[in-house]
């Protein structure tokens, strides 16, 4: 889930405020005290958990303090890649409205969706506050003050729970190990007490608790001296490195180190313009030597090509008067295939005659046949489509299809309900005057006694002998009868606009377009089947094999008009005879199309020849040209000197640059910005380290002072020795109880693996965040509430609720986001939203926290309410202001 946006209007001690852009990652919402940040968190809590509908102190709540008005929230959201805006108004009329993509709600239909989007239950008469039946957002979503108190895992436990079931099933045992666990407690308490002690009728007892006593002594000794030792042992080591720092001068070496790599590093910088300066004019000289290396390269291969073109010139002459001897005799051979081809030609001309003579008869039976069979068809197409064309007709009325309908269910169900809540709120007024008196409408028409008037607008009623009594209904009356005005006009328009009367003519209208509609598809398919081109294109086509088969029948002789089908046998005889023409046709053909190729290809040769010699003779005269012209202007002797010239400055310019990279490289600039931006890093570090030292040495002597260690290892001597007199006799008194002692443990210790088993995925999220606030450590929550019960350091279990106010407030943000990651990967919606939720955290504890803020809101959005925006301006978040 993504909060995006959020608008609030009148809303508490808010009269305007809008959040129009929140991130899916991290924000952070600055505002001074009184400025309304718990207020943005109510606002929320009341949109997605409050009935717009509520009454009581509660919803009164939610008014501004000063005034009358109409409280109102708007918010924007995301859950399942869909983005909703929920609108809500409370105490004066009160409404509800829903919105999304594919729909949307209005009303108290808008909280049982609520209600299935957040998993969570709005409470019933009699039921404990709103503030109970929040789900998981009363875990996340953590009020001013509270963030100290644990989790206020609540009614959120079951979503909680579900996720986790959905992660690693059901609690190990069940019921049956639960009894298990029972007869084993049930034969331990025989032998011991229920902590563990044994029984007050055993001898065990006495030395039980002496050895408690001793132990407990022992313990309380022995922590003293250790943290004597360790505070004694780090004042000692931060004197140790402060006479270090001291000694060795480092504070005014790291400030005569920076001063020199500063000087260092402007020899560099330039030292690497000099080189930039030398490169510039290298590459203006090789520009200059390249072109005049170009101008004589150029002068060589004009003087090779008018050498080359002299030579090409006289070998294409030879070859054009070899081309001109060949092209007289292939003009003789042409002209003796021409006049083979000719008479071939002839011959197959009247073959061809007889045989379309032949093929023109059979096309006239089979046009005859086929302009039957389409007139036939289309005859039958016709009637369709008249019987098209009336269905088609309109009926000069407004069409009326699902979407009316549709339109005018939802307007005739308008006007119903809102007849319904104006019956409902509508007062009744019932006139029973005494005697001959009578009651007139504002009309001046009489009421009957005992008549029964809803009055829903201002109505005034004359009494006659008395005066007029003017009622006007109270409450949402006049509202509500203006909406059913609307609501009824609304109908009206559509009724008119459809031409019909009432809903149920409309729906007649809409049946008897759907039987039209059926009916022609149907006529259409059959249309379609049968010319699938269409009446206009078959009618077309008709005319046209009509006209084909006049002109065929114009084109015939006047005695073969009218004759019968063709004889097979004479068809088969022309077809023969045309074949053999066609055939020494084409003979001759080809071989005269095989020489006029030939007799081409020896023009297209000799033509090319020619060109090309012209082509040739003409290059040769205009490259001698150019060779003479370029001569002139400047000889081939000056471009070598120019080239000459040109290298010499390169020659000159590279050394230049060669000195100054030697230069540039001894320096080594790279080495130069490495060592100065180390030596700026050590001194700053070097100051603080310093600074550091000397506050926590002061720090530790004034500890050590107050603590002193006298007398504390003669003490632990002493408890020692006894506590290993009372160990050997109390192990001979507990033998016979080991047995019963050693099943309730072993059970207990298989329940205790299921539980951590069953809290493992709270764990798993929870330890990259502590590792961030409280190295080495580690949380034990209660199996049964998930609240926090202690947190684990060095092998020490200690209360939760004994830690610091700043270390529970820590502890409990990163178990409430590791809580959300758990409830996210069930399904859940989860959004993390932090009000002043950090205010008792140390600066050093609140960078770290800062990095947990950060790291959380890759996954999850964090939303942070604060009054201090020093602490979280370094936290790189966008921040809105109030």
């Amino acid at each position: 889930m993504y909060l995006k946006s959020l608008r609030l209007t009148d809303f508490a001690g808010i009269r305007s405020a809008e959040l129009p852009l929140i991130e899916p990652g991290l924000n952070v919402i600055v505002g001074d005290n009184e400025a309304g940040k718990s207020t943005l968190l109510t606002a929320l809590r009341a949109a997605f958990f409050q009935k717009h509908r509520a009454g009581g102190e509660a919803a009164r709540a939610l008014g501004p303090y000063d005034r009358q008005a109409r409280p109102e929230v708007e918010v924007c959201f995301e859950i399942a890649d869909t983005t909703y805006t929920l609108t809500k108004a409370f105490l004066q009329r009160p409404a509800a409205e829903l919105s999304w993509a594919g729909g949307s709600l209005s009303g108290d239909a808008v909280e049982e969706h609520l209600a299935e989007l957040f998993r969570f239950t709005h409470p019933g008469a009699g039921e404990p506050k709103l503030d109970k039946h929040q789900g998981a957002f009363g875990l996340l979503w953590v009020e001013q003050g509270r963030s100290t108190g644990g989790l206020d895992v609540g009614v959120g436990r079951d979503a909680v729970t579900a996720s986790l079931e959905g992660e690693v099933g059901q609690i190990l045992g069940g019921e049956r190990g639960r009894s298990l666990i029972a007869s084993a407690k049930a034969l331990q308490d025989r032998f011991f007490t229920e902590t563990l002690k044994v029984a007050r009728a055993s001898p065990v007892r006495e030395a039980d608790e002496r050895l408690s006593d001793l132990r407990a002594e022992l313990a309380s000794k022995a922590t003293l001296w250790r943290d004597f030792q360790e505070r004694l042992d780090r004042l000692d080591e931060r004197r140790h490195k402060l006479r270090a720092y001291e000694r060795d001068s480092a504070l005014t070496k790291a400030e005569q180190a920076l001063e020199a790599a500063e000087a260092a590093a402007i020899r560099a910088e330039s030292l690497d313009r000099e080189c930039g300066e030398a490169e510039r004019d290298l590459e203006h000289a090789l520009a200059r030597r390249e072109a005049a290396a170009e101008r004589l390269s150029r002068r060589e291969r004009l003087m090779a090509a008018v050498t080359e073109a002299a030579r090409i010139a006289d070998g294409t002459a030879a070859s054009l008067a070899e081309l001109q001897a060949a092209g007289l005799e292939e003009r003789a051979a042409l002209e003796r295939a021409e006049a083979a081809r000719e008479s071939a030609r002839l011959a197959a001309e009247e073959a061809d005659a007889a045989d379309e003579a032949q093929r023109s008869r059979a096309e006239v039976k089979r046009l005859t046949d086929e302009i039957v069979a389409r007139d036939q068809r289309l005859k039958e197409a016709r009637a369709l489509d008249a019987q098209l064309a009336e269905l088609r007709r309109p009926d000069g009325e407004p069409a009326i299809d699902a979407s009316a309908i549709k339109a005018l269910d939802a307007a005739e169900r308008r006007v119903r309900d809102a007849a319904v809540r104006l019956s409902v709120a509508a007062p009744t007024i019932l006139f029973e005057p005494d005697g001959d008196g009578t009651i007139a409408d504002a009309a001046g028409e009489v009421i009957a006694s005992g008549a029964a008037i809803r009055v829903t607008a201002r109505t005034g009623f004359t009494l006659r002998g008395f005066g007029r009594v003017v009622v006007e209904p109270g409450g949402d009356a006049e509202t509500l009868r203006h909406d059913s005005d609307a609501a009824a006009a609304e109908r009206d328009t559509l009724l008119k606009r459809y031409g019909v009367g009432s809903t149920d003519a409309a729906r007649v209208r809409a049946k008897a377009a759907e039987d039209r509609r059926i009916e022609t598809a149907a006529l259409t398919k059959q249309l379609a089947a049968l010319l699938p081109e269409g009446v206009p294109a078959a009618s077309a086509e008709l005319d046209d094999l009509r006209a084909e088969l006049a002109r065929l029948a114009s084109q015939m002789p006047d005695g073969e008009q009218d004759a019968s089908e063709p004889v097979a046998a004479d068809a088969e005889r022309i077809r023969q005879m045309r074949q053999e023409a066609r055939g020494r046709l084409d003979a001759a053909g080809a071989e005269l199309e095989q020489m006029r190729r030939a007799a081409s290809g020896s023009l297209a040769r000799m033509a090319a020849a020619e060109s090309e010699d012209g082509y040739r003779r003409a290059d040769a005269d205009r490259l001698r040209r150019e060779l003479a012209d370029a001569e002139g202007a400047r000889p081939r002797s000056a471009l070598a000197e120019d080239l000459a010239a040109a290298e010499l400055e390169r020659s000159a310019k590279a050394a230049v640059l060669a000195v100054r990279q030697r230069e540039r490289d001894s320096a080594d600039p790279e080495t130069v910005r490495l060592t100065l931006q180390m030596r700026k890093k050590a001194l700053e570090s070097i100051r603080r380290d310093m600074a550091g030292l000397k506050e926590e040495a002061l720090t530790l002597e004034g500890e050590l002072r107050a603590q002193g260690a006298t007398g504390l290892g003669e003490e632990i001597a002493r408890l020692e020795g006894e506590i290993g007199t009372l160990e050997a006799r109390l192990a001979r008194l507990t033998l016979e109880a080991d047995a019963s002692r050693l099943l309730h443990a072993t059970l207990v210790g298989a329940q205790r693996e299921a539980r951590e088993h069953w809290l493992g995925p709270i764990k798993t999220q929870v330890a990259p965040y502590l590792k961030l606030i409280h190295p080495g450590t580690e949380i034990e929550l209660d199996d049964t509430t998930l609240e926090i019960r202690s947190l684990h350091r060095a092998g020490v279990a200690e209360d939760f609720r004994r830690l610091s106010a700043g270390a529970r407030e820590q502890v409990a943000v990163v178990t409430r986001i590791a809580l959300a990651h758990v409830l996210k990967k069930g399904g859940h919606p989860a959004a993390v939203i932090l009000d002043d939720a950090l205010v008792n955290t140390d600066e050093k504890r609140l960078e770290r926290m800062h990095l947990v803020l950060q790291k959380a809101a890759e996954d999850l959005q964090i939303i942070v309410l604060t009054c201090r925006e020093r602490d979280f301006r370094d936290l790189g978040a966008p921040i809105f202001r109030l």
